[in-house]
C-alpha cells in the first residue's frame, strides 16, 4: 500500500502516522491538500528542514542550500541565484546537444535500432554527463576514453563523478573515518580500511572517487579564483566569479564545492527519472509519440536544434509538464514544525508535502 492509496482509502487529505518503531521521527503528518501545502511549504520560519539530518547525509563537502536554514540559507540563496541565468540555460542546451550527438555516433547507436531494457540506466548516464560538464566545466564525453588522466589523479573526472553518484549510499551508510580528508587522501583516499572481499573493494573504489572528486573541485576553485576565464559558463566558475569583495558577499571554497555537489546529485537523479517516465509514456501512447515527432520535425527539419528553437518547441515542454504532473521525481518533502522541535525535540512533528 502506498501513501497515496492511504489518502483515498481514508477519505482525508491529511494523514497522521504514529509508530513506536521509529519514535525518533515523532508524529508524521502527510498532506495532500493544496491550501495546506501552501501554508506548510511557504512558511520557512515555522516549518523548516531538519538540517542536522541533511548535514549527515549530503553535507560532507560543505554548507549548501539543502543543509542550511535561516540567515545562512538566505545568504547562500542570494549568492547562488545569479548563476542560474539565461546564459546558464543556453550552456546546458549546448552541452546536451553535443553529448546526445556523441551518443548517436557511438557504435552502440550509429545507424541501429537499439532496445532499451531499463530506461533509467540510459537517462542517468545522459544526465550525469550533461550535469558534469555544466556544473564543473570539465570535458565529458559519451565514450570516456576520449579524456586523459590529469597528473596527480588516480581517476578521470568522468569516472569519479559516475562512481560518486552511484556510491552515495556507501558514503552515507559508512562511518566518517572510512572516507578520510585531505591528509588521508594522500594515502589513496582511505581511512585505514582493508580490502574486505567485494565489499572492501567497493568501499575502497567509492572512497577514492569521493577523494578524487573533492580534489578536482578544489583545483577548479583555485584556478578560477586566481586567473579564472571570464567566458567560462559552468556553474562552479560562475559561483566563484559571482562573489563580491566582502566576506559576507563571497562564497568560501567549501560553500562553492558544497553547492556544486548538491546540484550534481539532486539534478542528476531528478532529471534522469523525469526523462525515463516521459519515454515510458511515449512508448505506451504511440499516437502521442508520432504527434510529438511531427511537431519536432516541423520546427527543426534537418538542422541541429539551436537554443533559439526553445520557444517554438512548446509541445515538447507541454509533454514534459504532463509527465511531471503524473510522475514527479520528488513526490514528498519532509519539513519539521520548528516550534515543536524547540520545545520538545523528542516529540517533534514532521510534515510531508505530498503530491495529491
Amino acid at each position: 500500500m502506498t501513501i497515496v492509496t492511504v489518502f483515498s482509502d481514508v477519505g482525508w487529505d491529511v494523514v497522521a502516522i504514529v509508530t513506536p518503531i521509529y519514535s525518533f521521527t515523532g508524529i508524521q503528518y502527510y498532506l495532500a491538500d493544496p491550501q495546506a501545502l501552501k501554508v506548510v511549504a511557504g512558511n520557512r520560519a515555522v516549518f523548516s528542514k531538519n538540517v542536522e539530518v541533511y548535514e549527515e547525509v549530503i553535507g560532507f563537502f560543505g554548507p549548501n542550500l539543502i543543509t542550511t536554514e535561516g540567515e545562512t540559507w538566505s545568504r547562500l540563496r542570494k549568492l547562488v541565484n545569479p548563476s542560474f541565468s539565461e546564459t546558464s540555460i543556453r550552456y546546458v542546451w549546448e552541452q546536451s546537444v553535443r553529448l546526445v550527438n556523441e551518443m548517436f555516433e557511438a557504435d552502440q547507436w550509429a545507424g541501429k535500432t537499439t532496445p532499451i531494457k531499463h530506461a533509467p540506466d540510459l537517462t542517468k548516464e545522459i544526465a550525469l554527463l550533461i550535469i558534469g560538464a555544466v556544473a564543473f566545466g570539465q570535458e565529458t564525453h559519451w565514450e570516456a576514453a576520449s579524456a586523459t588522466l590529469p597528473a596527480g589523479h588516480q581517476m578521470k573526472f568522468q569516472e569519479a563523478v559516475t562512481i560518486v553518484s552511484e556510491g552515495l549510499f556507501f558514503r552515507v551508510g559508512m562511518p566518517s573515518f572510512v572516507w578520510g580528508n585531505n591528509e588521508t587522501r594522500k594515502r589513496i583516499g582511505l581511512g585505514g580500511i582493508a580490502s574486505w572481499g567485494w565489499l572492501g573493494s567497493k568501499i575502497r573504489k567509492v572512497a577514492i572517487a569521493f577523494a578524487e572528486l573533492e580534489q578536482y573541485m578544489e583545483e577548479i576553485f583555485i584556478e578560477q579564483s586566481s586567473n579564472g576565464s571570464q567566458d567560462k559558463q559552468d556553474l562552479i566558475s560562475q559561483l566563484v566569479r559571482g562573489s563580491g569583495e566582502d566576506a559576507e558577499d563571497r562564497l568560501s571554497m567549501r560553500e562553492v564545492i558544497g553547492n556544486t555537489f548538491i546540484f550534481l546529485i539532486a539534478g542528476h537523479e531528478t532529471t534522469a527519472h523525469s526523462l525515463a517516465f516521459l519515454w515510458g509514456l511515449l512508448a505506451l501512447e504511440e499516437d502521442k509519440q508520432e504527434k510529438l515527432y511531427g511537431h519536432i520535425m516541423a520546427v527543426l527539419g534537418d538542422k541541429q536544434p539551436a537554443y533559439e528553437d526553445i520557444s517554438s518547441l512548446n509541445l515538447v515542454l507541454a509533454y514534459f509538464h504532463e509527465s511531471l504532473r503524473l510522475f514527479p521525481p520528488v513526490s514528498s518533502l519532509p519539513l519539521w514544525w520548528s516550534y515543536m522541535c524547540q520545545q520538545a525535540p523528542s516529540h517533534a512533528l514532521r510534515f510531508h508535502v505530498w503530491r495529491s
